[in-house]
C-alpha cells in the first residue's frame, strides 16, 4: 500500500470517527437535560425545587435567541423527590454535572437552615464539588431563574461571572461551595457567610424579553455583599461596605476604593489600594486579640483645598484614612458582638494559636461574647498623581 492511499484511509476513518461522535452527541443530547441552576425554596411540607435548563443551540456564538433556556419547578418532601417530578414531566435525565450556580431562599436558610440542602449536594455524586451557593433576599429562586439577564441569556451564568468579577474585593469569600459550608458548620470556630443577591426594579418585566431589549434593563441583579450565619442560620445582611471591611479583615488582597474626609473639614479624598494585608493574633491570659491592617494604594481623587507639597500634610492624609479605616473595623466588630456571630475569626485564630486554651474554654456560656480586639491600621500613599498648584 503507497503513502497516498495510507492518508486517504487515514482521512476517512477520522471523517467516521467525528460524524460518529456528532452522531452519539446530539442523541445524547435528545435524552437530557443539562442543568445551570437550582433553586431551593422551604415549601409546607417540604421543598419547593427549580431546575434552570441550559438550551445548547440557544447559547451558540451567533444564536439571536434571546432565550438561553426554560425552568422546571416542582415541589416535594425532599430535594431528589421533586427532581424527579421533572424528570417525569420532560422524559428527559437532569444533569447536574453541569450545574454552575445553586440558589436558596431567604425563607429556606431561616426557618430550616443550610444542613438539609446541604445534605442533598454534598451526597449527589452528579453535582461538581466547586458549585457556587447563594442566598436570595426576599425574593423566590424561580422567580431568580426565571429572569432576563444582560450579556449572558441565563441568570446562572450572569451570576457565576459576578461573582468571578467580585474577587478583587472579596477574594475567595466569594467560592460558597457546599463542601466549604459544611466544613465551617462541622469546624464549629468561625461561622460562615454566603454571598447574597437582590432582584431590583419589575420582577414581571425581568421575566419578559422586553428586560433586555433596551440599553437599561427594567429588573437587573445585584450582587450586594455576604449573608451572615449563626450556626446553620441566616443571621443577617452586610451592606457592600461592610463586606468590604470584613474582607479587609480576613486578609483578602483587596483592590477597592476607599474615601474619606479631608482633614480640614473639605469634601473628601479616595484611595485606591494596590495591596492589603491583615493578621489577627490570639493572646491568652485574659483571651484577646490583636487585629493589624495594612494598605498600600494611590490617590484617586483629591478635593482637599491644600496641595500635596508638603510631607507633613501628606501624612495628615494618611492618619485621617487610618482612623476611617479602624473606626470601620471597630463598628463592623461591634455588629458581629451584638449578633453574637463569629464570621471574623477569632475562635479559629485562638484554636490554631492556642489549642489549649480554646479546648478549656470553648463550653463556656459566654466564650467571646464580648472579644476584647485592639486594631492597628497602617496606610501608606505610594502614588499621589495630579498634585495642585
Amino acid at each position: 500500500m503507497n503513502v497516498t492511499k495510507l492518508r486517504l484511509i487515514t482521512i476517512l476513518f477520522i471523517l467516521m470517527g467525528i460524524i460518529l461522535v456528532s452522531y452519539v452527541k446530539n442523541n445524547r443530547l435528545d435524552e437530557v437535560e443539562l442543568v445551570s441552576g437550582l433553586g431551593v425554596d422551604k415549601a409546607e411540607e417540604g421543598y419547593t425545587v427549580t431546575l434552570q435548563i441550559f438550551n445548547p443551540s440557544a447559547n451558540q456564538k451567533n444564536s439571536v435567541d434571546p432565550t438561553g433556556g426554560f425552568t422546571y419547578t416542582h415541589m416535594g418532601r425532599t430535594i431528589p423527590e421533586a427532581i424527579q417530578k421533572m424528570k417525569k414531566e420532560s422524559l428527559k435525565e437532569p444533569i447536574l454535572d453541569t450545574l454552575q450556580i445553586v440558589v436558596m431562599s431567604e425563607k429556606l436558610v431561616k426557618e430550616e437552615g443550610l444542613t438539609e440542602t446541604l445534605d442533598f449536594l454534598i451526597r449527589d455524586p452528579r453535582v461538581p464539588a466547586n458549585t457556587n451557593t447563594i442566598i436570595l433576599k426576599e425574593e423566590r429562586p424561580d422567580v431568580f431563574l426565571n429572569l432576563f439577564t444582560p450579556q449572558k441569556k441565563l441568570s446562572s451564568l450572569y451570576t457565576n461571572t459576578m461573582l468571578k468579577n467580585s474577587t478583587e474585593a472579596w477574594g475567595n469569600l466569594v467560592g460558597a461551595s457546599s463542601e466549604r459550608i459544611k466544613s465551617y458548620l462541622t469546624d464549629k470556630t468561625s461561622d460562615i457567610v454566603i454571598p447574597y443577591m437582590v432582584v431590583l426594579g419589575n420582577v414581571e418585566k425581568g421575566m419578559s424579553k422586553t428586560n433586555i431589549e433596551g440599553f437599561t434593563p427594567g429588573t437587573r441583579l445585584s450582587l450586594e455583599g455576604f449573608a451572615t450565619f449563626k450556626g446553620e442560620k441566616l443571621s443577617s445582611y452586610l451592606t457592600q461596605e461592610e463586606s468590604n471591611t470584613l474582607a479587609l479583615i480576613k486578609g483578602v488582597d483587596q483592590v477597592v476604593s476607599i474615601s474619606t474626609q479631608c482633614p480640614n473639614s473639605d469634601p473628601s479624598f479616595t484611595l485606591n489600594t494596590i495591596k492589603t494585608s491583615s493578621s489577627l493574633r490570639a493572646e491568652t491570659d485574659p483571651v484577646r486579640f490583636r487585629l493589624r491592617v495594612k494598605l498600600e494604594g494611590n490617590l484617586e481623587q483629591f478635593s482637599c483645598s491644600k496641595d500635596l507639597n508638603s510631607l507633613a500634610y501628606e501624612k495628615k492624609l494618611e492618619q485621617k484614612m487610618e482612623t476611617q479605616i479602624k473606626s470601620d473595623i471597630e463598628k463592623f466588630i461591634q455588629k458581629t458582638e451584638e449578633e453574637g456571630t463569629d464570621v471574623i475569626g477569632l475562635q479559629d485564630a485562638l484554636y490554631r494559636q492556642h489549642p489549649d486554651v480554646w479546648e478549656e474554654k470553648r463550653n463556656e456560656k459566654d466564650f467571646l461574647s464580648s472579644p476584647q480586639v485592639e486594631t492597628f491600621v497602617d496606610v501608606q500613599f505610594r502614588g499621589l498623581g495630579h498634585i495642585k498648584q
